[in-house]
C-alpha cells in the first residue's frame, strides 16, 4: 500500500514543475529569438548545371527577390536552361 504524501514529496514535486515550467519558457524565449533573427522578405536564386563533360557550373540568377515574386522567378529560371548541351540543371532559392 503507497505511503501518504508528506509535504517535503509536495516540495519536492512543485519545484520539479516550477524547473520544468522555467526551462521551457527559455526555450521558447530564445528559440524565437533565433527564428525571428533568421527571417528574412529577401532570396537569391542560383541555378546549378552540370554538363556532358563533368563540368559543373553554378551561379547567381537573380538576388534580392522578394519572396512574393520568388515563383515567377523560379519558373523563369528554370524556362531560361531548357535545352541546349546541360546534362542536368536545377534553379533553388537561397535566403539572404
Amino acid at each position: 500500500m503507497p505511503r501518504p504524501a508528506t509535504s517535503n514529496d509536495t516540495k519536492r514535486a512543485r519545484l520539479r514543475g516550477l524547473c520544468a515550467a522555467t526551462l521551457m519558457a527559455l526555450i521558447g524565449i530564445f528559440s524565437s529569438g533565433i527564428s525571428a533573427a533568421s527571417t528574412s522578405n529577401s532570396w537569391s536564386v542560383f541555378v546549378h548545371i552540370e554538363y556532358v563533360d563533368g563540368t559543373v557550373y553554378e551561379h547567381a540568377f537573380a538576388t534580392g527577390v522578394p519572396t512574393s515574386t520568388l515563383p515567377s522567378i523560379l519558373a523563369e529560371c528554370a524556362r531560361s536552361h531548357r535545352g541546349g548541351s546541360a546534362v542536368r540543371y536545377h534553379c533553388f532559392p537561397v535566403r539572404e
